[in-house]
């Protein structure tokens, strides 16, 4: 397991040019939202807006993924970084003529079960913690400055800030079970197979047939926390606040890379090796 997150650091260091697409679409997905902003005023240019939104976030993915997974296959054939860097950016073309559809409806998919869960937690939350027993308008308007907050805090009783504390519980490990079921969802897609359902299916039945995955993802959920640490105390400098921002940016770029890596290896590799010996047998 540190085999690979060590490979996956000198993999995605190595491929430095993979944050390039990342921070290429960052970039063009903040000018067309304040470019949208003036220019939806009625529900077609809505309906055009979100439209060309899916289809952007779906061509991203499928054009990234793409390069990652050659980057992951450059780097178990042995093939030198510094030969392929700038031919990896011709693979984004490539990945998004071949998985756009997959892509897409992932990318519906994912909306849907995101809001699934968004509506049990509610539902959960509702019957067995109950009511806070603040407006949305207070909480909203107490996030806007820390004075705010505490004051709303300090009229709070024990039993509100008992139930906020279950509901904060509830909803991160409401999160948490969510996104381990579906680590390697987009992964699946990439590997096995384009139908988003089936791959969704196959990436949960991963976590249960290869439980090492439970501490891959616990690594990954440490690195996460670390990092928003010094990011948070990098907040008082705006040098280190840059220098951590574009350590974040690597970070999304090194757990994808991570992902790969890791289903390369433990999970394509052993089904390989297990139909091998099925076939020697």
């Amino acid at each position: 397991m540190i085999k690979v997150f060590k490979n996956a650091f000198k993999i995605s260091f190595d491929n430095i040019i993979l944050a390039t697409p990342l921070l290429l679409f960052l970039f063009l997905l903040n000018v067309y939202l304040i470019i949208a902003k003036n220019a939806v005023k009625a529900f077609p240019s809505a309906i055009l807006f979100f439209l060309t939104l899916f289809l952007m976030f779906s061509a991203f993915l499928a054009g990234w993924f793409y390069m990652v997974k050659t980057s992951v296959i450059n780097f178990k054939e042995g093939k030198k970084s510094s030969d392929n860097s700038v031919s990896l950016m011709k693979e984004f073309p490539v990945g998004i003529a071949e998985y756009i559809k997959p892509y897409m409806g992932f990318s519906i998919l994912y909306i849907i079960f995101s809001n699934f869960l968004v509506v049990s937690v509610y539902l959960i939350g509702k019957h067995f913690i109950g009511d806070v027993g603040i407006t949305m308008h207070q909480f909203v308007s107490a996030t806007e400055a820390p004075v705010a907050m505490q004051a709303l805090i300090d009229s709070m009783t024990k039993m509100q800030l008992m139930k906020i504390n279950c509901w904060y519980l509830l909803i991160m490990f409401s999160i948490q079970i969510f996104m381990l079921l579906t680590m390697f969802w987009p992964v699946e897609i990439m590997y096995s197979t384009k139908n988003p359902i089936i791959a969704f299916f196959k990436a949960i039945s991963r976590i249960f047939t290869k439980p090492q995955s439970i501490l891959l993802f616990i690594g990954i959920n440490i690195l996460n926390f670390i990092l928003v640490l010094f990011n948070y105390f990098s907040m008082f400098n705006p040098l280190t606040y840059l220098i951590m921002t574009l350590i974040f940016f690597y970070f999304i770029v090194y757990i994808f890379v991570l992902l790969f890596l890791y289903y390369e290896e433990k999970i394509k590799g052993n089904s390989n090796s297990s139909a091998d010996s099925d076939g020697q047998e």
